[in-house]
């Protein structure tokens, strides 16, 4: 016999027991909390795993474009930005429910905001068998990275949904190899050891090169190689020279007189002219 099927109970007075309707009307009420936590727990997690969710915040509606027309743009955000397996899913849902009835109370805020995908969300699809870059100069051993070193997969590839690097482009620049590893103590910062088709010129190892170079880079594109930041030149010419250093503004006369030559290693005449009205000429070298 089914519950449905249950004969209602009878008073001594021949008058039908409220019981069996009160039970029942009990199970109808947790079946409806149950429906309503199920929902108020779900609702936050299916909302924020939506990129129309990410519009809210004024910050996040550029990098939403930029993914957009990426390589990544068919992908979903969970594919991502939760860890592999229940567990991961797990620790998404515990941080996405507060996270978004914060935002309905307060607003946009950063705890809203999804983290950077681990190396094991990437290796869902990526391997780590690439050693060289796809038009194959640059040998990159990922296998090196990302299993003997640990390095995310993120530290070095930031800008390649998101963000473009300082060049405008999806992929990581050499700027940020050089600030991360590759500073010739911690990683190697030899040009031949990561770029297969490249070395340094045989003009650049002439003795002479420190002095040459500037007449040099009027012929050259210095940018085809150097180009990977803008600052590149300045590292070297924003600070004085240590001669240059203390009196260096009353000494410096004396020592051009015996020898302007040093002058002009550096400087055109038009620079000393500025001061010097005119009157300058290189001395000749004992």
């Amino acid at each position: 016999m089914k519950p449905s099927d249950e004969l209602p109970e009878v008073t001594e007075g021949g008058e039908i027991s409220e019981k069996p309707k009160k039970r029942w009307r009990k199970a109808y009420l947790w079946y409806l909390v149950a429906l309503v936590v199920f929902v108020a727990a779900a609702l936050p997690v299916f909302s924020t795993l939506q990129p129309g969710y990410y519009d809210r915040y004024p910050d996040l509606r550029a990098p939403m474009a930029e993914w957009k027309t990426s390589t990544h743009g068919l992908m979903s955000c969970a594919s991502c930005h939760i860890e592999p397996g229940i567990t991961g899913f797990v620790q998404f849902a515990a941080q996405s429910i507060p996270a978004f009835y914060s935002q309905l109370v307060g607003g946009p805020s950063t705890s809203n905001l999804l983290g950077a995908p681990s190396s094991a969300a990437c290796q869902k699809c990526h391997t780590a068998y690439r050693s060289v870059s796809p038009d194959g100069d640059l040998r990159i051993p990922h296998a090196w990275h990302v299993q003997k070193i640990f390095v995310d997969c993120a530290a070095c590839h930031r800008n390649l949904v998101h963000h473009k690097n300082p060049l405008g482009i999806n992929r990581p620049s050499m700027t940020k190899c050089y600030e991360q590893c590759h500073d010739g103590v911690k990683a190697t910062q030899e040009c031949k050891d990561c770029h297969l088709r490249k070395d340094v010129p045989a003009s650049h190892k002439a003795a002479n090169w420190a002095k040459a170079h500037r007449d040099e880079s009027k012929k050259s594109d210095c940018g085809e190689c150097h180009g990977w930041t803008p600052d590149y030149c300045s590292e070297c010419h924003k600070d004085r020279p240590s001669s240059h250093s203390g009196n260096w503004k009353q000494l410096h006369s004396e020592k051009a007189a015996v020898s302007s030559s040093g002058c002009y290693f550096c400087h055109k005449a038009e620079f000393c002219n500025e001061c010097h009205y005119g009157l300058t000429q290189p001395a000749k070298s004992n």
